[in-house]
């Protein structure tokens, strides 16, 4: 048992417990945050390089794919060389994960929405949710505030918390980092935005991919913790079956609360599918969803743990 013990490497387990122990328990301001300042550089890039409606699609393909090649390649470049070059890269490689890791932010904006939305201050819940989705939240009433709300925290926890953590156990902290950054792309450049839908796509469709294995892994360890046949059923009764559609089935099922619905991006309806249970969203709701959410990160870790224990023997 000792000579088992002694011949795990612990330091990606460490390095683990370390970032998910800061994004639970610390908040990096946004204004001094690295990933901010590649928010900027990135929205930046896009409007230096975004071609006019008179160009051809294929131009706007062709752009946005070298913008983010141009953009991402040197940072990605210079940390890989950096950290292998270091004399203790486990510093760095713990440095990039508490950077990556930073779902904590998001939590931290839906405990706000939750506490004025239970205090009726609608207009603050709207700014503040505003913060955490793209779409329009001017317009909203309580449910869509809600809504958005829960939406926003279930699919950032899949594609943010669960998608840095398993590219991390699966690629190193590298891999994370490719991953995040492809990511804070796609959404800095979103695709519902009119002028910048052709440009996004070759981003978006890798971003696409590159969410489905952990999104899929997290949703089912959800299910798992929670209540699997409400869920189960739900997504057998979705009338769409894109990713988001399902995902949102997923967790409405769960808590038999409607999900999706209309949504207003670049003053444009775009009209989604109703999902989920048969239950319009409530205050209560809220509190249920990140009870759920909770539960579901602890699972999530649980297993990351495991499967470092089993890549480390």
């Amino acid at each position: 048992m000792n000579s088992l013990i002694s011949g795990i490497d612990f330091q990606p387990l460490l390095i683990l417990w370390l970032a998910i122990a800061i994004d639970a328990s610390w908040r990096w301001p946004q204004r001094t945050h690295p990933l901010t300042l590649m928010r900027y550089l990135v929205t930046q890039m896009g409007r230096k390089v975004l071609p006019s409606s008179s160009f051809a699609p294929s131009q706007h393909y062709i752009s946005g794919t070298l913008a983010a090649i141009v953009l991402l390649s040197p940072l990605i470049a210079c940390l890989v060389i950096l950290v292998s070059m270091a004399q203790y890269p486990v510093f760095f490689d713990a440095v990039i994960m508490i950077v990556l890791l930073d779902y904590g932010y998001q939590r931290q904006q839906y405990k706000k929405v939750l506490a004025t939305v239970g205090r009726n201050k609608k207009s603050l819940a709207r700014e503040l949710v505003s913060s955490i989705t793209a779409r329009q939240c001017d317009t909203l009433t309580d449910i869509g505030i809600a809504k958005a709300a829960i939406e926003s925290l279930w699919l950032k926890f899949l594609y943010l918390f669960c998608g840095v953590i398993f590219y991390y156990v699966v690629f190193g902290p590298i891999g994370a980092l490719v991953y995040r950054l492809m990511l804070l792309t796609s959404w800095q450049w979103h695709y519902r935005d009119p002028k910048m839908a052709l440009f996004a796509k070759p981003v978006k469709k890798v971003v696409s991919v590159l969410v489905l294995p952990p999104a899929l892994l997290g949703a089912l360890i959800t299910l798992i913790s929670s209540r699997p046949i409400r869920g189960l059923k739900a997504v057998k009764r979705c009338s769409d079956k894109d990713k988001t559609s399902l995902l949102l089935a997923t967790l409405g099922g769960i808590h038999n609360i409607k999900l999706g619905g209309p949504a207003i991006y670049a003053d444009r309806k775009i009209r989604y599918p109703r999902v989920g249970g048969e239950h319009e969203v409530k205050f209560s709701s809220m509190v249920y969803v990140k009870r759920t959410i909770t539960s579901a990160m602890i699972g999530v870790t649980a297993i990351a743990t495991l499967l470092l224990i089993v890549i480390g023997i």
